[in-house]
C-alpha cells in the first residue's frame, strides 16, 4: 500500500469520524473494499471488534451506577432473538442485497449529517 493511499484513507477516516460515523462503519468499508470480504463476514468481524469495547464500557458505567439493570434485561430478551433473526434475514437476502442495503444506509446517514444544523 502506498503512502498516498494511507494518507487518503487516514484523511477520509478523520472526515467520516467528524461527521459522526464510527470506526465500525469505516472497518466495514475497509474489509469490503480492500479486504474483499463478503458483507456478512465483514459485519461479523466488526462485531468481534465491538465486543471488548462494549464490555469495558459496561464495567466503567456499572462502577458509576449508570446502568439500569432491569432495562438491560428487557433489551436482552428482545434483542437476542432479533440478532438471530437478523442473521437469518441477512443470509436469506444474500451478499449483494446486504451490501446495497448497507451502502444506502451509509448514504442516508451521511446526507442526514451534512444537512443537519
Amino acid at each position: 500500500m502506498s503512502w498516498l493511499t494511507i494518507a487518503l484513507v487516514s484523511f477520509t477516516s478523520g472526515l467520516l469520524g467528524s461527521l459522526g460515523m464510527g470506526g465500525g462503519a469505516i472497518l466495514l468499508l475497509y474489509l469490503r473494499v480492500y479486504g474483499g470480504m463478503e458483507q456478512l463476514a465483514a459485519q461479523g468481524v466488526n462485531l468481534l471488534f465491538f465486543l471488548p469495547i462494549a464490555l469495558f464500557s459496561i464495567l466503567l458505567h456499572s462502577r458509576s451506577r449508570l446502568i439500569r439493570w432491569k432495562t438491560v434485561g428487557v433489551c436482552l430478551l428482545i434483542g437476542l432473538p432479533m440478532v438471530f433473526g437478523g442473521i437469518w434475514l441477512g443470509k436469506l437476502m444474500g451478499a449483494a442485497w446486504l451490501s446495497r442495503g448497507f451502502a444506502l444506509l451509509l448514504a442516508f446517514i451521511g446526507l442526514r449529517e451534512l444537512l443537519q444544523k
